[in-house]
């Protein structure tokens, strides 16, 4: 997992963590018993909740939890500034139109897939508006239209791509909810950031046991984040 997560860099200031004591039984009970992934809004309900289509709370944390991915891929394919917002407005819109008869249906195909079918096409779109406006065919455009086989998509990967950045970062903002600071500032400097463990030991005013149980349990957390985004990918639209 190493270098997979952007983070800031870590003042040298940074005060010092005091030693805790170790906790009882009870105690850990307690948080092992809240280890189980916790979804705020999960995406079923959020779909469902899209078919409103006045429901401006869901729509907008829909655009906050994809627009991300979507702003990505379209830069990636080639738009310019404008462009890129244009596929993003436009891809809400057609999620908007595709709300009165959805239905989840793992049967149907995984959400990512479909997503990733809206999006394609609004790129696409973009780049023959291009072609109208420049009066000159653009390759990308050429890759878009004729490539029947999503598999073979050149997209295809960087959407995958995008996908997985996408959801590490929904994991680690939802671990860091479920840890203190000081536990998630230990893990990311060992597991993501690879500090050395006595620099870390003595910037924090810690020990080896301390630093290790705190990785331990934020990087279990994370994998059990991680694999519920994976269990509900695999679940369909």
């Amino acid at each position: 997992m190493k270098n997979s997560v952007r983070t800031g860099p870590v003042s040298a200031n940074t005060p010092a963590m005091p030693a805790r004591t170790p906790l009882s039984m009870d105690e850990v009970r307690q948080l092992r018993s809240a280890e189980a992934p916790t979804w705020e809004l999960t995406r079923r309900s959020l779909l469902t909740r899209l078919k409103d289509l006045g429901d401006d709370q869901g729509w907008q944390r829909f655009s906050d939890t994809y627009g991300g991915v979507i702003h990505s891929l379209a830069k990636r394919a080639g738009c310019d500034a404008a462009e890129v917002d244009e596929v993003l407005q436009e891809t809400l819109i057609s999620v908007a139109r595709e709300m009165p008869d959805f239905r989840y249906d793992p049967a149907r195909g995984s959400f990512k897939s479909w997503l990733f079918c809206l999006v394609r096409r609004r790129i696409a779109d973009q780049f023959r508006r291009r072609n109208r406006v420049q009066r000159l065919r653009s390759d990308a455009e050429v890759e878009l239209e004729t490539v029947p086989d999503p598999a073979t998509d050149p997209l295809n990967a960087a959407w995958d791509d995008e996908w997985r950045q996408h959801q590490l970062q929904l994991a680690v903002e939802r671990t860091k909810r479920r840890v203190s600071p000081a536990q998630w500032q230990m893990f990311d400097l060992s597991a993501l950031q690879d500090w050395p463990t006595e620099r870390i030991c003595e910037m924090l005013g810690i020990n080896r046991a301390q630093l290790y149980m705190a990785k331990m349990r934020v990087g279990r957390l994370l994998k059990a984040e991680l694999q519920a985004a994976s269990d509900e990918d695999a679940d369909g639209r």
